[in-house]
């Protein structure tokens, strides 16, 4: 679109040249063949004559010459547009070349460059990049002009006549007519020469103090730029590291249980790390034994009941050193979990590192490798990260399961609270109505609690509270609902259960309180509790009435003396 912007205007200013030149031509054969030269007319063809002159001049030099260095500019620095740097390390390494070669080539067109890097495993410099196919593929580290170069800081200028066999070096399959130079600086990186910028010239007689003032600035440039280029690729693939931890965090669901996290990061460690075998294990409240809660790959040799001790094994140390190992900075001689293994792990290779969660040592994880693989200095970065985002992640876990509880449970007895009893209750209802099962609600009451505060003491009641609760809750099942209904009161759903079976269940707890001594500080009680029972669907579908229901059936056990189980429709009938 540019271009053809370009050409338009272009050809639109050559038209009106062409319309002033052809102006111009008339005016003169006009003037030639007019027979009159004293003739008004003729004056006046003269004068325009004169006046188209200085106009084309003119406008050729204001406009049209303007608009040709004009283009030339834009094309000129179209190269430099082109240049992105906004694209990944190696597209700017690129760019870094051709804006280099531009820049080479502003200094003196008919320059040519040549930019090569060393070869780690031979030392030697190999061509990256060049504007013409002159210059050799390679130089060797060990050769005459090399050597030279290497051993001044200062820019180093060669004459062809005085060096030809640095020539042959240089250049391939020329023939050279003694004029030739070359200006050759170094690139450095960390004080290291990584590389060379090689300009050549026909003739040295072109090459200026300033010429070779403005390559050695240049060669600096390029230099701070490689480090720069360096870094931003270091940043570039720590920022791809810390992206593929950071959506693992964005997609964790703090309500998903501890093995659904951990198998998160199983993934994220698989992602990252070659293994042949993973462990990530838990230490246990005596700080002796830690147990396993995840293993991936090899599986050989694994302890029973999942425990190994921390003391002695590989997948110990992380516990006892309490930070980052690896097996390549350390030899160990040493089972992986216990000593029943059938070898140790001399010439395994292995990377772990603690948990810590909230300043406690909560676990461990270790990777390890049997064959040939190494864990570098990356490896340790990658599972530091990691590791901080696990902890971090067990830490709002944790938190999120005590807040939870904590807004579910009433804080005394553990059972569920009253509102979120109220909910249960209307989920299992819903459930009942879906599946066509029986419900049946128990209503508590202890008998004559307000003796036990008066005469004993809150700390007594909240014993005997406590207790009741846990007598209840032995009592049913794991899908049965438990709640402290408020102050001594208790509420209970019975799942999937008729009210005969229930019967059987709710007298239980009443012989079970009654027979129970209750004891503390030497001071001793016997208590007893009240009960009511109501039926869904046979007394009614709605939660309301079910809980009023069962707590007349309450009520009627307490008027009779307590310590019983009153079920609803007996009373109304």
């Amino acid at each position: 679109m540019r271009e053809d912007k370009t050409s338009w205007i272009m050809m639109n200013k050559f038209s009106i040249s062409t319309f002033i030149f052809l102006g111009f031509c008339l005016n003169i054969f006009l003037l030639i063949f007019l027979p009159d030269a004293n003739n008004v007319v003729n004056l006046v063809l003269r004068l325009s004559a004169v006046l188209g002159v200085i106009w084309f001049i003119y406008f050729y030099f204001k406009f049209l010459g303007l608009e040709v260095d004009k283009i030339h500019d834009e094309n000129h620095n179209r190269e430099y547009e082109s240049i992105n740097f906004e694209n990944s390390a190696d597209d700017q390494f690129s760019d870094l070349i051709k804006l280099t070669f531009a820049s080479i080539k502003d200094i003196n067109v008919d320059f040519e460059s040549a930019i090569y890097f060393v070869e780690p495993d031979s030392n030697n410099y190999m061509l990256k990049d060049c504007t013409a196919n002159k210059f050799s593929s390679q130089l060797l580290a060990d050769s005459d002009v090399i050597t030279k170069i290497l051993s001044t800081d200062d820019i180093n200028i060669l004459y062809q006549k005085d060096n030809p066999n640095a020539w042959e070096n240089l250049f391939e399959n020329e023939s050279s007519r003694g004029s030739e130079c070359v200006i050759i600086q170094k690139l450095l990186f960390n004080n290291y020469t990584t590389g060379l910028i090689i300009v050549r010239s026909e003739h040295f007689s072109d090459i200026s103090a300033k010429d070779q003032l403005l390559i050695k600035h240049l060669s600096e440039i390029i230099s701070l730029s490689i480090k720069d280029l360096d870094i931003l690729e270091k940043t570039i693939n720590r920022g791809k590291d810390q992206s593929q931890i950071f959506d693992l965090l964005t997609q964790l669901d703090l309500t998903h249980s501890e093995s659904e996290i951990l198998n998160k990061f199983r993934n994220l460690i698989h992602y990252f790390f070659k293994y042949d075998c993973l462990t990530i294990s838990m230490l246990d409240a005596k700080g002796k034994n830690a147990t396993i809660k995840l293993v991936d790959g090899v599986k050989k040799n694994l302890p029973d009941q999942n425990e190994f001790n921390i003391n002695g094994t590989i997948n110990g140390i992380p516990y006892t050193i309490q930070s980052l190992i690896n097996s390549s900075s350390s030899k160990y001689n040493l089972f992986r979990y216990s000593s029943s293994e059938i070898e140790t792990t001399t010439n395994n290779h292995f990377l772990g590192m603690p948990i810590i969660i909230d300043e406690k040592l909560w676990g461990a994880v270790m990777i390890e490798s049997f064959g040939s693989k190494n864990y570098n200095e990356n490896d340790e970065r990658l599972m530091t990260l990691i590791i901080r985002a696990m902890q971090a992640s067990m830490f709002w876990h944790t938190e999120y399961q005590n807040m939870y509880e904590n807004a579910i449970k009433d804080g005394l007895t553990g059972l569920l609270n009253h509102k979120t009893f109220i909910d249960r209750a209307r989920e299992e209802i819903e459930r009942a109505r879906r599946f066509q099962h029986h419900l049946v609600f128990l209503m508590y009451d202890l008998d004559k609690f307000k003796r036990i505060n008066d005469t004993l003491g809150h700390p007594y009641g909240d014993y005997v509270i406590k207790t009741v609760s846990k007598i209840i809750k032995d009592n049913v099942r794991s899908i049965d609902l438990v709640a402290r209904y408020g102050g001594e009161e208790f509420a209970v759903v019975l799942v999937n259960t008729s009210t005969e079976a229930a019967m059987t269940v709710a007298e239980r707890i009443v012989e079970n309180i009654a027979d129970y001594n209750f004891n503390m500080e030497e001071k001793q009680v016997s208590m007893t509790i009240s009960a009511g029972l109501s039926e869904y669907p046979n007394d009614s579908d709605q939660l309301k009435d079910l809980i009023q229901f069962a707590d007349d059936g309450l009520y009627k056990t307490k008027d009779s003396g307590g310590n019983g189980v009153t079920i609803y429709h007996s009373v109304v009938q």
